[in-house]
């Protein structure tokens, strides 16, 4: 079903991985080359969405500093858990 979903959207996969030594200090996930990398603690519906994001912003080519792709990526969370 995941992969049909996304043929359907037209957005490759992002990959994930529960595996908190990708993860830098004091950070509960990040996002690399189509994977997300989230520790046990950091593994939330906020913290998902928000390495989605990321996602999007990278298969869409999107272009932003990494401060301006933070703030969009904290605002697209809000909209979906408000």
């Amino acid at each position: 079903m995941r992969a049909e979903s996304a043929k359907y959207s037209g957005v490759k996969r992002m990959k994930t991985k529960l595996n908190g030594r990708k993860v830098g200090n004091r950070c509960f996930a990040s996002y690399f080359q189509n994977r997300a990398y989230f520790t046990k603690r950091g593994l939330t519906k906020r913290t998902v969405l928000h390495e989605l994001y990321h996602h999007l912003a990278s298969v869409n080519g999107l272009e932003s500093s990494k401060r301006r792709e933070e703030k969009d990526a904290n605002s697209y969370v809000r909209g979906f858990l408000n």
